[in-house]
């Protein structure tokens, strides 16, 4: 499977159904679009992430998520998949089409590029991942001794708990 490091707290707005778009420089590589993909939580925060996390605007919003403070998200973990539907580029027309709470969510830099994100699916418990720069595979447990301890991942979506890790990926995979 494709996966995706993003920075918290985008990340779980985007398993969680509540950001619709990731913003990049770069556009998504046509073979990806259309298929399913994996979202992880970067390891670190860095301070431009703080700084955009504390933007009131960015607040206002963020706070009717229901989700934890930035410092309580889970990081360097596979946060669940989405199904990457189309990209856009960003023009001055797209950006008067976008929410201001999608605003409030993303960098939407003319001249960038708006992934368009559909049918997110958030893991109940998130699966320790070594996450890289840009598209990378997925093919398993990469953080040591996970293979023997893969009990209690489900997906948050369906109520599955208890299934073994890659049980419960794969499960979530073929009803996406």
């Amino acid at each position: 499977m494709k996966v995706i490091s993003i920075w918290q707290p985008w990340a779980s707005l985007i398993v969680h159904g509540m950001k619709f778009f990731e913003t990049r420089t770069w556009p998504a590589p046509p073979s990806i679009i259309g298929q399913t993909i994996g979202i992880a939580a970067t390891k670190n925060i860095i301070g431009p992430q703080r700084l955009a996390y504390a933007d009131p605007e960015f607040q206002f919003f963020y706070e009717q998520s229901g989700l934890p403070e930035l410092e309580d998200l889970p990081r360097g973990q596979l946060l669940g998949t989405v199904t990457l539907d189309s990209v856009e580029l960003v023009t001055q027309d797209f950006v008067e089409d976008v929410t201001r709470e999608e605003l409030a969510f993303g960098w939407y830099e003319l001249g960038g590029y708006a992934w368009r994100l559909r049918h997110p699916k958030a893991l109940l418990h998130p699966i320790p991942i070594s996450g890289k720069q840009g598209i990378y595979d997925y093919r398993g447990f990469d953080v040591p001794g996970s293979e023997t301890n893969t009990q209690g991942y489900g997906l948050h979506s369906e109520g599955r708990e208890g299934q073994g890790g890659r049980q419960a990926l794969r499960v979530h995979l073929q009803e996406t």
